[in-house]
């Protein structure tokens, strides 16, 4: 019933995931809706209960301790390959992972996504059995963290070109110079997919190696981490490499093939990336949507005012065609298809309706929604960079009209 005053967030009692999933069970096959059914579960009774801890008391061995808990139950692994110890499944299943941990703590979705997906699926694909014995292994149980280091301070959305940490050949090893920052999970990290230039004199797409780093080696150094405005919890670091030697078996692919390697994971880093947003923007939705229900003002719930349904209308149908865009792409790269005009498409769609379904949210449920009473001031802080990372929604859109140019030749 609707009620005059102040309602509490355990008065309001929100179900999270009852509204969105219930309408999109058909574009999902009965194991994936099943597999969606026993994580949300999982997430409910695990993640729930800390996400406000988390991101309160920037909180990361919280985030470590859950991440454990999935390892044992094989989500970490879930798109690894059965014959390394994964559960065989696609990109779908990951972001299925993705939305459903970020509708409760991105923070832990985000410290997930940058170990079991941008550390490991390169070294999945392009490794050799002795470094997923040695490299992989502890990630999949959650013992161990890893991270992704391409960003510097002078390479942002030009990380190729820009890129200015080196690698020279040294007795049967490689001595590494420079900095990254910005790297997820990097001062918590056991090791580091490490991306440098290892020839100067070409272009730098062909002069680029990746290394796993270990992040023991003398001379590494924890510059900082960053003090964020959302996804706290989560640990985003300046790195610093001081003659640092790593032996050759560290290299992972070929020397100087290392652009091929850092290209082949964007796409499903979009997409992943989309499925968070969708999550983070069904939450909020859901809040806004029972607290109009339950919300009186002039004498009426506050859902039967335009101003307020037609929002919710919105909300809901961006939420939906999102959906569509990320599933789309997943579905895609799982069948081996190119998909780099549709991940950009999905990810840029998706951070700005989140950013704009988190600001209506707010707005919905006004001064309250301002307070940290409701968890949609972390929704809100945490929402605005998925406009930043992993490709911003102008690097998004310059790859989609990129790509629809190549496509009719022009």
């Amino acid at each position: 019933m609707p009620k005059e005053g102040h309602i509490t967030f355990e008065e309001l009692n929100v179900n999270f995931g009852y509204s969105t999933f219930e309408g999109s069970l058909f574009l999902y096959s009965e194991e994936e809706n099943k597999f969606r059914q026993e994580f949300r579960k999982f997430v409910k009774n695990e993640v729930e209960p800390l996400a406000d801890r988390i991101d309160r008391e920037e909180n990361f061995d919280l985030i470590h301790s859950i991440l454990k808990k999935m390892g044992k139950k094989g989500y970490l692994s879930l798109a690894f390959p059965e014959e390394i110890g994964g559960g065989g499944k696609g990109l779908v299943y990951r972001t299925i992972i993705g939305e459903e941990l970020t509708a409760i703590s991105y923070a832990t979705a985000v410290t997930y996504g940058a170990s079991c997906a941008l550390y490991a699926m390169p070294i999945i694909h392009y490794g050799t059995q002795e470094q997923y014995e040695k490299f992989l292994k502890p990630i999949m149980n959650g013992e161990k963290i890893g991270a992704i280091a391409m960003t510097e301070p002078g390479a942002g959305c030009d990380v190729v070109g820009g890129m200015r940490c080196s690698a020279k050949r040294s007795e049967d090893g490689y001595v590494i110079n420079g900095e990254k920052r910005f790297i997820t999970n990097g001062s918590k990290a056991s090791h580091l997919l490490l991306y440098v230039i290892t020839n100067p004199s070409v272009k730098a797409n062909e002069g680029i190696s990746a290394f796993i780093f270990p992040t023991d080696t003398e001379g590494y150094e924890v510059v900082k981490d960053y003090e964020l405005l959302g996804r706290r919890g989560s640990k985003n670091s300046h790195l610093a490499f001081h003659d640092c030697w790593v032996p050759e078996h560290c290299l992972l692919g070929e020397e100087n093939k290392g652009f091929n390697i850092l290209m082949s994971g964007l796409d499903g880093e979009r997409v992943f990336a989309t499925s968070q947003y969708m999550g983070i923007a069904r939450s909020a939705f859901e809040v806004a949507l029972k607290y109009s229900a339950q919300r009186m003002q002039f004498k009426r719930a506050i859902r039967e005012f335009e101003g307020v349904s037609f929002k919710l209308a919105e909300m809901y149908a961006n939420i939906e065609a999102a959906r569509l865009l990320d599933l789309r792409a997943a579905r895609m790269i799982d069948a081996d298809r190119k998909a780099t005009k549709e991940a950009a498409i999905a990810k840029f769609f998706t951070a700005d309706m989140a950013v704009k379904t988190c600001t209506e949210a707010l707005q919905i449920l006004g001064g309250i929604g301002y307070t940290k009473e409701y968890p949609l001031e972390r929704y809100f802080r945490d929402v605005k960079i998925g406009q930043i990372s992993a490709g911003s929604s102008e690097i998004m859109r310059f790859l989609t009209q990129r790509e629809l140019f190549r496509e009719i030749g022009e």
